[in-house]
């Protein structure tokens, strides 16, 4: 398996380090890693390129803005049969590519997600991260499987369906999730957990109702979220421009 890990990312420079330095720590490497710079107004670009003497690293610059559209076209880029894509806050713990690249061998999965593990001084976050792995794992007994922050897909697969849905407003990777299911695909979920960011839940204290409530509207409207439901921008704030669109 040749495993391309692909990280988009906007204004994330400070936060997708921690994200790179833990892709160099892995007992199992990458054997590529691809970061699709999406219109950062900071120095993203520069925090990324310090590591090309240690990662096999290819940077894209994304043409559309989006994180759909920075992943579809981060995958034209990717070499490996096996793509996985990360949120640039999150961290991977060192044994994290062995246990996926055996976990996704030993039961032959061609889409899915993984358990997280999110560690925060406030107890309720902590809650609230169990319960999201304990939904995730549920939801892969139904009809529709959903994935979250960490989503892979053989790169046939990715393909075949023509990657994420750029027209829906959140939840692409949940989309990608069921699209793989209803396709016959064998989606499941790897059980070794990365290491989830907080930041969204400090930075708006009602950010987990907002996903109760897209849960429920997603549910209730043909399972797409195609409109602002309410206010998500992608990746970090520019210190220069933090009103700078997505």
């Amino acid at each position: 398996m040749q495993i391309s890990v692909l990280i988009p990312g906007k204004n994330e420079a400070g936060t997708v380090d921690k994200l790179l330095k833990s892709l160099t720590k892995q007992t199992r490497q990458a054997d590529q890693v691809v970061f699709i710079n999406s219109h950062s107004t900071d120095d993203t670009l520069a925090h990324v390129e310090a590591f090309s003497d240690r990662l096999p690293l290819t940077i894209v610059t994304a043409k559309k803005r989006g994180v759909a559209n920075a992943r579809n076209e981060g995958s034209q880029k990717a070499t490996g049969d096996m793509l996985l894509f990360v949120d640039a806050d999150i961290i991977l713990p060192p044994q994290f590519l062995a246990d996926f690249e055996q976990q996704v061998t030993a039961r032959n999965l061609e889409i899915g997600g993984c358990t997280q593990r999110m560690p925060s001084k406030k107890l309720s976050i902590r809650i609230g991260a169990r319960v999201m792995n304990g939904y995730l794992r549920l939801m892969q007994h139904t009809p529709w499987p959903i994935s979250f922050s960490c989503t892979f897909a053989t790169k046939k697969a990715f393909e075949s369906l023509n990657g994420f849905d750029p027209t829906l407003y959140i939840m692409e990777d949940y989309d990608l999730a069921l699209r793989g299911h209803r396709a016959g695909y064998n989606v499941g979920i790897v059980t070794s957990p990365f290491i989830a960011s907080d930041r969204r839940f400090i930075e708006n204290p009602s950010q987990g109702w907002r996903g109760v409530y897209g849960e429920l509207y997603r549910y209730t409207h043909g399972l797409r979220v195609t409109k602002p439901i309410y206010e998500y921008e992608m990746g970090g704030k520019s210190k220069t421009d933090k009103n700078a669109p997505d």
